[in-house]
């Protein structure tokens, strides 16, 4: 019987503990949305750089081990292409999360999030993400075994351009088979020419108010937490970024890996790539982990099932 052959060792990210880490399992993806932050100049981006299936369960497994990893999100490109890989992954983390946009089902991963990705109403959401997207999601949704203790939610990425849809995406959405929805805000890079952002902070302001409103409508659907909402606003959001990062909650406690050159993993400089413009960022991830750890909830699981944090996941066995 031949010998197998050794698995290659995951790259050397120093001796931090980093309770949270997410990982970009392949850099393939079905859909090419134009604010997609994986996809963009200076970011290990080439879908040709694969990990296959042993060696990324024995890297996932080994920097748990050397990093403390207690949180992983699992994403892409998409990362349901590599749903078996993906399936097995998770049982090595007491509690994980799959960004997903959907087109593919939703997975039943009991104990743990699933967050599938729709920017907006239909007529919106299909100019970024496809035509018929938002109807293929929807159909996938309904699907799905409600009961089967999965947490899913909706996650819009609101940009300049697709803010107007607010309203009318939680008309669409709010009675929905789903656990809630949540919003993050376009992260742009360093002199930005997209224009998915805001020309300055104060004219996103706008938008989170509104953002804010439907909380008060919806609270019940919207799980993104008025007091994180605040404290992205321009009088407020650079102290929970820095200029360049310095005050980045996530950048301290999170290792973010993704798909580089020769198949390893590389860590871009915070979990939205690099070269991100840190006083314009709308991560709503940063400002929540901080208001987290504000109120004395900075260890507490990141997943909870209402969206907040809040709640003891189910811990699947590892043994399985």
């Amino acid at each position: 019987m031949s010998n197998p052959v050794p698995l290659a060792e995951p790259t050397n990210f120093g001796e931090g503990q980093y309770p949270y880490a997410l990982v970009n399992v392949t850099n393939v993806c079905n859909l090419d949305c134009r604010h997609c932050f994986v996809f963009r100049a200076d970011n290990p981006q080439s879908p040709r750089n694969k990990m296959n299936d042993a060696t990324m369960l024995h890297q996932l497994e080994t920097l748990r081990d050397k990093h403390g990893i207690r949180s992983m999100l699992f994403m892409g490109g998409e990362p349901m292409i590599r749903k078996d890989m993906v399936l097995k992954a998770i049982k090595l983390f007491p509690e994980s999360a799959v960004v997903t946009n959907g087109t593919y089902g939703i997975p039943s991963i009991p104990g743990h999030l699933v967050t599938v990705s729709l920017d907006g109403p239909a007529d919106l959401n299909d100019l970024i993400r496809g035509k018929g997207v938002f109807a293929k999601v929807k159909e996938a949704v309904f699907a799905r075994d409600a009961s089967d203790g999965t947490t899913v939610m909706l996650q819009m990425a609101v940009t300049r351009e697709n803010s107007p849809g607010l309203e009318k995406f939680l008309e669409q959405v709010a009675e929905w088979p789903i656990d809630g929805v949540a919003f993050s805000f376009y992260v742009p890079v360093k002199n930005d020419e997209t224009g998915l952002g805001w020309k300055d902070l104060k004219e996103r302001d706008k938008v989170l108010e509104r953002v804010i409103a439907l909380k008060k409508k919806y609270p019940h659907v919207i799980k993104s937490h008025t007091a994180t909402l605040e404290m992205m606003k321009s009088d407020r959001a650079i102290e929970w970024t820095g200029e360049h990062g310095e005050k980045c909650i996530l950048r301290r406690d999170t290792l973010p890996l993704y798909m580089g050159d020769g198949g390893q993993f590389e860590k871009p400089f915070c979990c939205y790539g690099n070269d991100v413009d840190c006083t314009r960022c709308g991560a709503y991830a940063v400002f929540n982990r901080a208001y987290l750890a504000s109120q004395g909830r900075g260890n507490a699981p990141r997943y909870g099932r209402d969206g907040s944090a809040d709640a003891a996941p189910i811990v699947k066995d590892t043994a399985e």
